[in-house]
């Protein structure tokens, strides 16, 4: 009788599958990185999700008004000095949800009236920690000059009131699980404001926020 030696022409042993046990452990290794994956997917989208910070306009003030009401309550006078400024100060906080810190560079901050830009300056970059809130102030001169460029500016002394816009924008990065995401930030707020000539004070402030992700 002829003996088969199977296709190697070997010893004729024959291989065994995987035990049920090994296969069990194959199966639960398995379904153990998926659920891994599952919750680091899980904790990346909602944990570490990239949240847009959000800027507030707590107040818009006027520092030192003194030399400038003084010539708004005789706008009849001549042109006043070049050295006669208005100061704005525009306090903004920039509160950071995420669980990560958010690094801004300098604040830009503009002052307008009737749609022309009558000064400008910037903020000291900086750093929100995660989960809190920051604050900073901006200073702005305005060159009382260049308000008096405006054929309109007299008409609203006369009046009383003097209507200002602000606009602030501050550009950010967050990074979170070590830099493996990382998003940009453009945080920008405008606001308007009425400025009465009697005493120099502020009312009817409304601000309006864009936030951008990149």
């Amino acid at each position: 009788m002829i003996r088969s030696t199977g296709a190697m022409g070997g010893s004729g042993a024959v291989v065994k599958p995987p035990s049920r046990r090994l296969r069990c452990a194959l199966v639960s290794c398995g379904i153990g990185s998926i659920l891994i994956a599952a919750a680091l997917l899980a904790v990346t989208l909602t944990v570490y999700r990239v949240r847009e910070p959000v800027m507030t306009m707590n107040a818009i003030s006027l520092k030192d008004p003194g030399a400038a009401a003084a010539y708004s309550s005789s706008p009849s006078s001549s042109t006043p000095p070049p050295l006669l400024t208005l100061t704005v100060v525009a306090d903004v906080s920039v509160k950071n949800p995420n669980a990560a810190s958010l690094r801004y560079a300098a604040t830009e901050t503009s002052v307008y009236y009737r749609a022309r830009q009558v000064g400008e300056a910037t903020g000291p970059p900086g750093t929100a920690p995660a989960r809190r809130t920051v604050r900073m102030n901006v200073t702005v001169d305005v060159a009382v000059g260049a308000l008096l460029g405006n054929p309109a500016f007299l008409g609203d002394v006369g009046a009383g009131a003097v209507a200002v816009a602000t606009a602030t924008r501050v550009r950010g990065r967050v990074a979170v699980l070590g830099g493996l995401v990382r998003r940009r930030v453009v945080l920008e707020m405008n606001c308007t404001a009425t400025i009465a000539v009697a005493d120099m004070s502020i009312s009817d402030q409304s601000c309006e926020q864009r936030v951008r992700l990149r």
